[in-house]
């Protein structure tokens, strides 16, 4: 398969992976790579003689017509990484690769720390604490056929989303740093959560030894009106049916509450404020 074309020129990401922003900028010398070689069914590899100072060779995990839909930029951010010092095996990119910052998203490599590896603010990313979360409920996909319609727009009219978006909790700036010390522990004592959701989160919903006064006024104002909103991106909401079929490990289902055939879920991408303000 045929690669798009290279990207020529100065290629910021460079930049934005290896954190040197004195490195002066300049032309990449790639070669013109003519065949993605496949490993198999849903694996391709991009090799070393791709792109100048790659490493390792970077696989993209994908069926082929997803492999010819990505982003043309996912090769060059995907090669990039490849560059990367320490890097081990492969630079890897899951089947959502799409344009990212530095990393594509979907972007994961292994640094090893003897052989100089790195820590990269682009792979790591700046939306730390964004996660996904599932809701279940006790409908059953024939019941809820006839209310998708109905389901959605409801959705739409009462969960702000995209860029610029504010959320139905008003707070001072006060109760703001408040809610950024105390996380999710905040939300269950004020009426927007279950005492049982925080068995469920991660050191219970509020790491110790947060400090709101740290945090910039700027970092402030950026996420000061986000609470309560599903954010923009690849952020999503989406109602769906866990069928039998898909389902792989029943006792790992019956945990998250999955028991009965073709049960409805409600998967989101959850917005945290701390992914614009890590970003500062």
């Amino acid at each position: 398969m045929r690669l798009p074309p290279r990207t020529d020129g100065i290629l910021w990401q460079v930049f934005l992976l290896t954190a040197n922003t004195e490195q002066s900028a300049g032309v990449l010398d790639m070669a013109m790579i003519e065949d993605l070689k496949r490993i198999s069914d849903t694996i391709w590899e991009i090799p070393v003689s791709y792109k100048q100072g790659m490493r390792v060779p970077a696989r993209i995990y994908g069926t082929e017509k997803l492999i010819q839909e990505l982003d043309d930029a996912v090769y060059d951010q995907v090669t990039n990484v490849a560059t990367l010092p320490g890097i081990t095996k492969y630079a890897l990119c899951m089947p959502d690769g799409h344009f990212g910052y530095g990393f594509p998203i979907g972007g994961v490599a292994a640094m090893d720390v003897e052989a100089g590896g790195v820590i990269s603010p682009g792979g790591i990313g700046f939306d730390i604490n964004c996660g996904m979360r599932l809701m279940v409920t006790n409908l059953t996909y024939d019941e809820v056929k006839p209310y998708i319609k109905k389901l959605v727009d409801r959705l739409y009219e009462r969960v702000p989303a995209g860029v610029g978006s504010t959320g139905f909790v008003k707070l001072s700036r006060n109760e703001f740093r408040k809610v950024v010390e105390e996380g999710a522990q905040w939300c269950v004592r004020n009426g927007y959560g279950w005492e049982e959701d925080l068995e469920l989160v991660e050191e219970n919903g509020c790491i110790q030894g947060a400090d709101a006064n740290k945090i910039s006024e700027k970092a402030i104002d950026r996420g000061f009106n986000q609470i309560g909103t599903l954010g923009s991106g690849n952020h999503y909401l989406e109602i769906q049916v866990a069928r039998p079929e898909n389902i792989y490990d029943q006792e790992l289902a019956r945990s998250l509450g999955i028991t009965i055939p073709n049960q409805v879920v409600v998967m989101g991408s959850i917005h945290f404020w701390q992914k614009h303000s890590n970003s500062k």
